[in-house]
């Protein structure tokens, strides 16, 4: 993640100077090629609930299944995507 924001800010900055197009372009494609996908971010926009308790109440009000990920990272947390 940290990588990515990198490559933004050397793109916005990059966009505010006067580039030739061959460096801006070599950049864009350095950036294209280690974006994550879509597909690739799909598990941060599921629905997430806090607690399984919360997901409890919400699974059964909603007739759906839950999902239990279980971190054992000292700081994870699964919705800012650190685990």
């Amino acid at each position: 993640m940290r990588n990515l924001l990198g490559l933004l800010l050397l793109t916005a900055v990059t966009t505010c100077l006067p580039a030739q197009d061959a460096e801006r372009n070599r950049i864009l494609e350095k950036y294209r090629a280690i974006r994550p996908t879509m597909d690739e971010l799909a598990m941060y926009r599921l629905d997430w609930e806090a607690s399984l308790s919360d997901a409890q109440k919400r699974a059964a009000a909603e007739g759906r299944p839950i999902m239990l990920i279980i971190i054992h990272a000292r700081y994870g947390d699964i919705t800012s995507g650190h685990c």
